[in-house]
């Protein structure tokens, strides 16, 4: 299991590259207190690049890289490639609990650099003591991740077999549109036949209203085995089928306690040993204790399902 991360936030604002200099200074700061406070230090591996439409921080370091990084469109986004789940675990541990902060300060920082206001400036009723309301809003923030899996293929001497197609099989893909359009059964398909299959569910979950996004894929490219896992947690405007749409809350939503449940709750419980245990066990109903984390637990014909020993 390789998991991959990425927390992304939308904001209102105009890039002036003219006043760039000064918001670089301050983010480093900023950055450099976060590796501090996560305990990661090796602060020389923490390289700054300007772009001409946006700025990037790149942290080297082997074991708790990651890039931070704001564009010309207004996107505030943290990724970290792909690593074992043990290693993955312990730099969200480690560095997501500083990410609220780190986002707030940025959005302070450009608030104050690059609209042309003064923090402390009046307003026209010249009462010195009240400051403005912030210019830059949040507009959208999400945590995604990412988990890759390779399957075995089912039979090595048999060319039409599609292994990761079989894993959907067993509990989300029962039909395929055949060479005329007709559905028909996945694995009555020749491989050559498959450019890669999505299954996709995103749902609203109370009382938060907080958008969680459920998607498997199966591609062609390496023999038909690998599986790859997109999972989102979002805050946005709560748009219902009916009734009244709510304004998105980013105070509510970048939090610490947010954070903590975007990891443990809705990745580790809902997605891993939710859905995507569902998926490679076959979607079979388990019975009671089998939906704990523990042990391995044999699946479809070329999978087996394990979780982290740090979870």
């Amino acid at each position: 299991m390789i998991p991959r991360h990425a927390f992304n936030v939308k904001l209102n604002i105009f890039f002036d590259t003219s006043k760039v200099r000064r918001v670089i200074f301050r983010l480093q700061r900023s950055m450099q207190e976060a590796l501090r406070l996560s305990a990661f230090h090796n602060q020389s591996q923490l390289e700054t690049r300007r772009f001409s439409d946006g700025i990037e921080f790149q942290y080297g370091d082997p074991d708790y890289g990651f890039t931070y990084s704001l564009d010309g469109r207004g996107t505030l986004r943290l990724f970290r490639q792909g690593s074992s789940a043990r290693r993955f675990h312990e730099w969200y541990r480690r560095f997501m609990p500083s990410l609220p902060s780190l986002v707030m300060e940025t959005i302070s920082t450009i608030d104050e650099e690059l609209t042309g206001y003064d923090k402390s400036e009046a307003y026209r009723d010249l009462n010195k003591e009240k400051n403005r309301a912030s210019v830059i809003q949040v507009e959208r923030a999400s945590y995604n991740f990412r988990v890759a899996i390779q399957t075995s293929p089912t039979n090595a001497s048999n060319r039409d077999s599609i292994p990761n197609i079989r894993v959907l099989n067993h509990s989300l893909l029962r039909r395929v549109p055949s060479h005329d359009g007709n559905l028909t059964d996945p694995l009555s398909v020749i491989p050559e036949e498959f450019g890669r299959a999505t299954y996709q569910v995103n749902r609203w979950r109370d009382p938060d209203k907080v958008l969680e996004m459920y998607q498997v894929a199966g591609p062609s490219n390496n023999e038909w085995t690998m599986l790859f896992f997109d999972f989102a947690y979002v805050g946005d405007t709560y748009i219902p089928s009916r009734g009244e749409r709510q304004p998105f809350n980013h105070k509510a939503f970048v939090t610490g306690a947010q954070t903590t449940a975007a990891y443990l709750d809705f990745f580790r419980d809902r997605s891993v040993c939710g859905f995507m245990k569902g998926v490679l066990v076959g979607g079979k109903e388990l019975g009671p204790g089998q939906g704990d984390v523990g042990p391995e637990l044999t699946s479809t014909p070329n999978v087996k399902f394990s979780t982290p020993p740090s979870w």
